[in-house]
């Protein structure tokens, strides 16, 4: 039994919020890139878009006034303004993220864990594969201990998930 761990869409959005923060231009179709990636299009709904994504990270990208239409918009254009607000607890969450190892924890089959810029769920399970929420992972903030999800260990957490489903 395997955990295959997928960081394609974040190491996208890491890039987005680096160089807006350094006031550097992002263009369109790299916001395109993000919007309509494969993993992202697992995780809309009615509400939630890529016209969604599409709005809040071109109008952050060009400084200008967001106005959601749902307050999952919302909460997606605020997780990635506060995202840039610290781009040091982004790289302590990302560092640890990209090398995880899930040997030894144990589920049943082989699993897929994608990590994604989310907004209200903590984590969406369809089938084999589980969506965590980037900006509901915790880095602790004096650098030396785990990641969590809801207060628990992430490894563990990504373990209880699967076996709770």
């Amino acid at each position: 039994m395997a955990i295959k761990m997928n960081m394609e869409v974040m190491e996208l959005m890491f890039y987005f919020w680096q160089a807006t923060t350094d006031r550097e231009k992002v263009g369109e179709s790299f916001i395109m890139t993000i919007a309509d990636h494969e993993q992202m299009k697992s995780v809309y709904t009615e509400e939630f878009q890529p016209e969604s994504v599409r709005r809040a990270l071109s109008a952050i990208s060009n400084r200008e006034i967001f106005s959601a239409d749902h307050k999952c918009e919302s909460r997606f254009w605020n997780n990635n303004m506060w995202a840039m607000e610290d781009i040091g607890l982004m790289e302590a969450m990302m560092a640890p993220l990209k090398v995880m190892n899930f040997d030894g924890l144990n589920v049943e089959g082989d699993v897929n864990v994608v990590v994604l810029p989310l907004h209200m769920d903590e984590f969406i399970l369809k089938g084999n594969t589980l969506y965590v929420n980037f900006f509901r992972v915790q880095a602790d903030m004096m650098g030396d201990g785990p990641l969590t999800m809801a207060s628990v260990e992430f490894k563990q957490w990504v373990e209880q998930t699967f076996k709770a489903a």
